[in-house]
């Protein structure tokens, strides 16, 4: 029954995507179009259903891959026909020649796998993986306008609205319905949301960037507080620890520093919900039965860190056997004998489930200490970069530094390519945040807390 709800949405954004794309008025409606359809359907595109599988090409044709050779294909005809890019003003950000020598390094760490841990198709892969993200950063760091930026923000908050409905249905009625990927426990008997997402993290990480967008775009305080309100409604349900610790983290810097003055008032209020939540639960419910309620044993009080130290500590011990170039993947017999040796099991040995759970050391468990060390520094500049744009030029620049601060922290605790969905989102806003810089591009339209 899913296949026909899955039909219908993909043809219904696809009509949502033309829409945003001619009333945008940009003037790049080409490039408009492909990513405002991927920030709606993209999730559900990437599925069995839709994928293009030529049997001639050495990979199936996802989304991602489509978006890397038709971007790859506008910037080689840029180039080619000498096109002059459009005036800018400001140096080149400094962490874009970390992303560079980034990916260059590690096309090179895979090249030296191959044949080891790395067969061709795999290397192609992993290599496109790292290429989609930096043709769309260049493609949106060159032609974003505001009439993009403004259906790329709608397409958001859109796709975040029909993915908190579901996301809600999910839990209260049909755990099932619309259900594309993971079907994990949020606690006894309930399955934790996903909304049109393969899992729940996938769900809460772009409701919090809706929230980010909701927040800094929508003027009317009804609107946004009922969207706001949604979003945060479809991020409870996925009972995922780590975007609620990301979420309040991201609600108490922009309180901090967009709304401060009304930073007292929200203090009280909150203290004040946390003092008529506590008292409720204490007139109903004893601490040991609080304590025994299934959803506090199995979600708020799981020690999911313990195995997680674990992946962690197994990097450490090993990264000094590789520390140069790292073990290329999970194929490598050092990963296998290190997870099995750990208690971890023949399929997360095989690296058929499971990971590192921390994308900072996989890189360099992967790919060695220099790989990490570029990472690093280009995530860490990213963030300094729109941060110090937002506090001496537009507040327009807090979006992506948002964004930025949630791409690290998700990262903390597991594991999000460059070139995969949160990664893809990142490429977004990294390139339509240089461009509004670097072309001078008026967003105060676009903001309402200027």
């Amino acid at each position: 029954m899913n296949e026909i709800y899955f039909y219908i949405y993909v043809f219904f954004t696809f009509l949502i995507a033309t829409y945003l794309t001619l009333k945008s008025n940009s003037r790049h409606k080409f490039i408009t179009f492909i990513i405002t359809y991927w920030i709606l359907a993209g999730t559900v595109l990437n599925t069995e259903y839709f994928i293009i599988d030529i049997k001639t090409l050495p990979f199936d044709l996802q989304p991602p891959r489509i978006i890397f050779i038709l971007f790859s294909i506008y910037l080689i005809l840029v180039w080619v026909g000498g096109y002059k890019p459009p005036p800018i003003h400001g140096k080149t950000p400094k962490f874009e020649r970390y992303l560079y020598l980034y990916i260059l390094l590690s096309i090179i760490v895979y090249t030296i796998h191959i044949g080891d841990v790395l067969s061709v198709k795999e290397f192609l892969a992993s290599t496109t993986v790292l290429l989609t993200f930096l043709v769309i950063y260049l493609a949106l760091k060159r032609t974003a306008d505001k009439g993009m930026i403004k259906a790329f923000g709608r397409a958001l908050l859109i796709v975040c609205v029909i993915s908190s409905l579901i996301g809600i249905y999910q839990f209260l009625v049909d755990p099932l319905f619309f259900r594309l990927g993971s079907e994990r426990a949020a606690f006894t008997g309930l399955l934790r949301s996903n909304g049109i997402f393969h899992a729940e993290y996938l769900q809460s990480y772009f409701l919090i960037l809706g929230i980010i967008v909701a927040l800094f775009t929508i003027r009317k305080n009804l609107p946004k507080y009922t969207l706001i309100g949604l979003f945060l409604l479809g991020i409870i349900f996925t009972f995922h620890r780590m975007s609620w610790i990301i979420t309040a983290l991201l609600f108490t810097l922009y309180f901090i520093k967009v709304k401060k003055k009304r930073i007292l008032q929200m203090t009280a209020v909150a203290v004040f919900i946390g003092v008529i939540l506590f008292s409720f639960l204490s007139i109903f419910f004893s601490t040991t039965e609080i304590k025994r309620n299934p959803f506090v044993q199995k979600r708020l009080l799981a020690d999911t860190m313990r195995a997680r130290i674990g992946y962690y500590t197994m990097v450490f011990k090993n990264i000094p056997k590789s520390w140069l170039i790292g073990f290329g993947s999970k194929k490598s017999d050092v990963y296998y004998s290190a997870m099995l040796k750990a208690g971890y099991g023949e399929q997360w040995a095989r690296g058929e489930v499971g990971g590192i759970h921390n994308w900072y050391l996989a890189i360099m468990f992967f790919k060695g200490i220099p790989a990490f060390i570029l990472y690093t520094a280009f995530i860490i500049l990213a963030f300094y970069y729109f941060w110090k744009l937002a506090k001496f030029k537009h507040i327009f620049y807090f979006i992506m530094s948002f964004e930025v601060i949630k791409y690290i922290m998700l990262n903390m605790t597991n594991s999000f390519a460059l070139g995969k969905d949160l990664g893809l989102l990142l490429a977004i806003f990294l390139g339509t945040g240089v461009a509004v810089y670097q072309k001078n591009i008026d967003v105060s339209g676009l903001i309402t807390n200027e």
